[in-house]
């Protein structure tokens, strides 16, 4: 019922929006039946052609899911806790190594870390200063004025 609703709802805002083109089609469907025929056939064709397109559309995307979820593989009952299942891997970049993906995050910010302790430990014992900011006293500070008219 509610689904009649919807569709005699939308019938009665087409006819709103388009009453020149609504009062038309009424005053052929009257004066001249065979034109309207043609008319409906033609309306008939355009929204075949529109669903036939929607149809097209929905199986290639289904067709996509299927073959993301062909070649992805199921992550969560994969192998080696999911990262390395699929042909390929994650994103083409293979296996590695059986690592899962928690493994390769902590690997890899290990290795970020190590390589920003090393960049300290290199600038440290090459400055001999502070690496803070010098500025000068009377830089700065808020100076209350008025506007003398």
């Amino acid at each position: 019922m509610i689904y009649l609703k919807l569709i005699f709802y939308g019938l009665l805002a087409f006819i709103a929006r388009n009453p020149i083109f609504c009062t038309i089609l009424v005053l052929l469907a009257i004066f001249a039946p065979v034109v309207f025929a043609v008319v409906g056939w033609i309306i008939l064709g355009i929204i075949a052609l529109l669903l036939l397109g929607v149809g097209i559309l929905l199986w290639k995307m289904h067709k996509m899911k299927r073959n993301l979820k062909k070649q992805f593989g199921n992550f969560e009952n994969g192998a080696a806790g999911g990262f390395s299942s699929g042909p390929q891997g994650f994103a083409g970049f293979g296996s590695f190594g059986g690592m899962s993906l928690a493994d390769l995050v902590k690997q890899m910010q290990a290795q970020a870390d190590a390589q920003q302790r090393a960049r300290q430990g290199a600038s440290g014992s090459t400055t001999t200063g502070s690496t803070t900011k010098k500025v000068n006293d009377k830089v700065g500070d808020y100076v209350d004025f008025e506007e003398v008219e």
